[in-house]
This record gives structure tokens, sequence and C-alpha cells, in this order.
């Protein structure tokens, strides 16, 4: 199976959530770091289509695993992340044929955070953009960054078999 496309969401392109995409991915991954590609909000006048956006599509549309990676920040995802998303509005209105070209992709979620697990919600933007464009959402693994070692290490275990789920 190919490798999968990792888009990155975290502002430290080397931190925890590399971490755990390395330990999922330890044979490789295309990993793309979102604020790498300079990628502007939403703008109702499309100002911002000349930006890093279309790339990032252009290389999910070529990929057959997705994995969304970030730090779960206030509960939610990162704020690169989150202005990736609302860009896919992008794909509802000038892009259309780039949307509808996503559908039938797989899609999972690697998540680091210090609490014991994700946040009750976390998951549903995923799952549900996922299901608007006819994507299949996959699941998601969780790596508990915090100071216990017990769940520490029971974590990175899971994140390690979770990559032979998506790789698989």
């Amino acid at each position: 199976m190919p490798e999968p496309l990792v888009v990155l969401g975290s502002a430290r392109p080397d931190g925890e959530t590399r971490h755990a995409v390395d330990l999922a991915f330890p044979a490789g991954a295309r990993i793309i770091v979102l604020p790498e590609h300079h990628i502007g909000g939403y703008d109702y006048r499309h100002g911002n289509e000349n930006d890093g956006f279309a790339g990032v599509i252009d290389a999910m549309l070529g990929a057959d695993a997705i994995v969304f990676a970030t730090p779960v920040y206030w509960y939610a995802m990162s704020a690169p992340l989150k202005i990736f998303f609302d860009r896919l509005s992008d794909l509802l209105e000038t892009a259309k044929d780039k949307g509808r070209a996503l559908a039938g992709k797989s899609v999972w979620l690697i998540a680091t955070g210090t609490e014991n697990g994700l946040p009750e919600g976390f998951e549903v933007p995923f799952r549900r953009t996922a299901e608007y464009f006819a994507m299949h959402y996959r699941g998601a693994a969780y790596l508990y960054t915090g100071d216990d070692p017990a769940l520490r290490e029971a974590s990175e275990t899971a994140v390690a078999a979770f990559g032979n789920v998506v790789g698989g």
C-alpha cells in the first residue's frame, strides 16, 4: 500500500504530534506541515486563492490514505488545521471538481495532548467533514503527552499499532 499522506497541523513540526506520526509510520509517510504552506483563512471574495491551500488539496487528491495530525489546543484542533478546514469551503464554491474528487478516500486522525484521552466531541469535525465530502472516516489515535510514564508508554504502543491499521 502507498505511504499515507499526513497533514500535520502543528505549529511545531518537530514536537509531540510529529513524534506520534513517526511512531505510527516508522517506515515513513508523506508529511505536509501546514504552517509551511501559508494558507490564509476563508475569504468570501476568494482573495487568497493563490496561497498554499490548493497544493495541499492536490496532495490529498493523490493519496489513498489521509491522516490529519494535530495537538489538542483548548479542546479542539490546532489553529493551522482549523484554518485549513475552514478553507475546505473553497471546495464547495470555486473548486467543486476537487471537492467531489475526495469521495471515497479514507481519513484518519492522530491527536496529542496532556489529558488522559481525547476531549469529548473532538472527532466530530473530522468525522462530519469526511462524511460531507463522501470520504470514509476510519478513526483516531491519541498520544498522551502528560507526566504519567505508564500512560505515555501505553499510548505510544497504541499509536504504533494504529499506524499498522492505516498502512495495512
